[in-house]
């Protein structure tokens, strides 16, 4: 019994998860719901659901700007912090799919995950761009130096065509022969 307890008791992973809805659908229902409610905390840096919903829509918009649609393959390669989650969720929003790539990764790493998304935009920051060595005919978006433009944009909520069965993110993983590969 107590072996039961453990592995299924207090490992419980079942839970109602609505199909039909998106990441996104959810995160908006919650925005409905508590507003002002703390979304996000980092350091001395908070933001409520009203705001970070906000900012993603905004940084959507933008990425929307430069072409990126439904399952487009968006790297973003940034340090933690609240322009990451605005990040990843601007890009959900715009109907990309979200590529984490530490900065901390080798640049040729880096350089490999950007050739074989075949990328054409990538999120980041001042700091994290100084990482990509090719950057070829990549748009970069630097989310700090950046931001006068993008918050120059309506911040609305935005339509698009996302559906559950979409790409959310591709994960890149070491590979069992050292090359990475998405999965």
């Amino acid at each position: 019994s107590e072996e039961y307890q453990i592995l299924n008791v207090f490992n419980e992973r079942d839970a109602d998860f609505p199909e039909n809805k998106t990441i996104i659908d959810l995160f908006e229902e919650q925005v409905k719901k508590t507003p002002d409610n703390i979304a996000l905390v980092f350091g001395d840096q908070k933001l409520t659901y009203k705001e970070l919903s906000k900012k993603s829509n905004q940084t959507a918009r933008y990425l929307q700007s430069l072409g990126v649609r439904q399952e487009t393959l968006v790297p973003i390669c940034i340090e933690r912090g609240i322009d990451m989650i605005t990040g990843i969720l601007g890009i959900l929003k715009a109907g990309g799919v979200y590529i984490p790539v530490d900065p901390e990764y080798p640049s040729d790493r880096i350089d490999f995950i950007i050739e074989d998304t075949s990328a054409s935009v990538v999120v980041s920051s001042k700091e994290s761009s100084s990482r990509f060595t090719e950057k070829g005919n990549i748009e970069i978006v630097e989310l700090d130096s950046d931001r006068n433009k993008i918050k120059k944009l309506p911040f609305g909520k935005i339509k698009t065509d996302i559906k559950p069965h979409n790409l959310a993110y591709v994960i890149y993983t070491s590979g069992s022969t050292g090359i990475p590969k998405g999965v």
